[in-house]
């Protein structure tokens, strides 16, 4: 049987590994593939506060499960002490000894086998297909394949994939920085995003394509007229832009959830200070929303509050909650009577453009015989505290 593995720590599994993985198995024409991810890598260090062992499992079982006949093994994971080729190849070995068996290494671990634990067996005993990590390294990886099989008879060959040009820890970087969702599975960075791993910052446009699901068709524009305004007002006022688009991408996820699930995802949060009661429903969404945007997308603290209070306000709002609340007041789908003047001030005066905005609320709802939340007047009071204080 013509078997082939790919090891490493995927930490986390990307593209590059996925694109060799799917070439290597069609060219070699493998009748099995299997994943391995490291549990303790002999090579290299986990980096602290990264992925654990089986989150990092399971991110593999998520890149890797289109391609057909793959298995991802979770042996390497399971087994105490370092992580050694040489013991996972001897196992694979003892299941098939007859058969052919194929490691697949990009350009850096190919270049290093000979020192491995053992890495002389290991070249003359398997079938060894590299690929390149980076554009321009075909030339290095054939010069490789030369000498191991001068020196060690090495069965080598390389696999023609395009290269994914970035490591793992330029990936990690990325992430952190609200970038790097293009080089990953759609599934994998969602798994990252919910587990908060890598300290993420949600990338805005990947963000809103895993998130437009959520919303009413008639909801969207609302939405995107939120996130831009949200983006112009952060800039003016010297906001986190990225926090101020993922906010508004988020404020309204819940909306047309029904309330039992809204509720749910409130309990399940925590430390979402809401007690339900019919005539502050128009605000539940707004708490639930903040629960399901920590839960499945893994926000800042931040971010979560800023969705949180952007329907009702409250007192002492940070400079990002302002922002959000101000935004969806006045994105550019609005029509409310004094909207106008309130887009005015928010150029020039960010808490008076707020105070206007509060005090047109309460009267509106006023005007319907709704009942306001008790956080909006405490908001205005606040801000009319501080407009005496001037």
């Amino acid at each position: 049987m013509r078997r082939g593995f790919l090891g490493g720590t995927f930490n986390p599994p990307h593209l590059g590994h996925v694109r060799a993985a799917a070439k290597a198995a069609k060219e070699l024409g493998l009748e099995a593939l299997y994943v391995i991810p490291a549990g303790i890598p002999p090579h290299k260090e986990l980096p602290e506060g990264g992925a654990a062992g089986d989150q990092r499992l399971e991110m593999a079982r998520l890149a890797f499960r289109d391609i057909p006949g793959l298995e991802v093994l979770d042996w390497e994971i399971r087994r105490a002490g370092k992580s050694y080729t040489a013991d996972t190849v001897e196992r694979l070995l003892s299941e098939d000894p007859e058969g052919e068996l194929w490691m697949l290494c990009g350009t850096d671990m190919f270049e290093t086998l000979p020192d491995w634990y053992r890495g002389d067996w290991l070249l003359r005993t398997l079938h060894v297909a590299a690929y390149p990590r980076k554009a321009g390294e075909e030339a290095r990886i054939d010069a490789l394949a030369e000498e191991y099989r001068r020196e060690y008879g090495a069965r080598t060959r390389r696999i023609g994939v395009r290269a994914l040009d970035v490591s793992s820890t330029e990936l990690r970087e990325l992430l952190h920085r609200g970038k790097g969702a293009s080089l990953l599975p759609k599934e994998v960075y969602r798994y990252i995003l919910k587990n908060r791993l890598y300290a993420v910052r949600p990338e805005p446009d990947a963000l809103w394509e895993l998130v437009r699901p959520w919303y009413k068709k008639s909801r969207i524009p609302h939405v995107e007229g939120c996130r831009r305004t949200a983006v112009a007002l952060a800039r003016r006022w010297g906001a986190d832009e990225l926090d101020a688009e993922n906010a508004a991408i988020l404020h309204d996820i819940t909306k047309k959830m029904p309330v039992e699930e809204q509720l749910q995802y409130c309990e399940k949060r925590g430390n979402i200070n809401f007690s339900y009661h019919p005539e502050y429903e128009a605000a539940l969404h707004a708490f639930s929303g903040a629960a399901a945007a920590a839960l499945e997308f893994g926000v800042s603290p931040e971010v979560e509050d800023a969705i949180r209070w952007h329907t009702t306000g409250r007192a002492d709002m940070s400079l990002l909650e302002k922002i959000i609340w101000l935004a969806d007041y006045i994105e550019p789908g609005r029509t409310t009577p004094g909207v106008e003047e309130v887009r005015r001030l928010a150029e020039s005066d960010l808490d008076e453009a707020l105070r206007r905005a509060l005090k047109n609320s309460l009267r509106h709802l006023e005007e319907q015989s709704w009942t306001p939340h008790p956080a909006t007047r405490e908001a205005l009071a606040f801000l009319c505290r501080g407009e005496v204080g001037k």
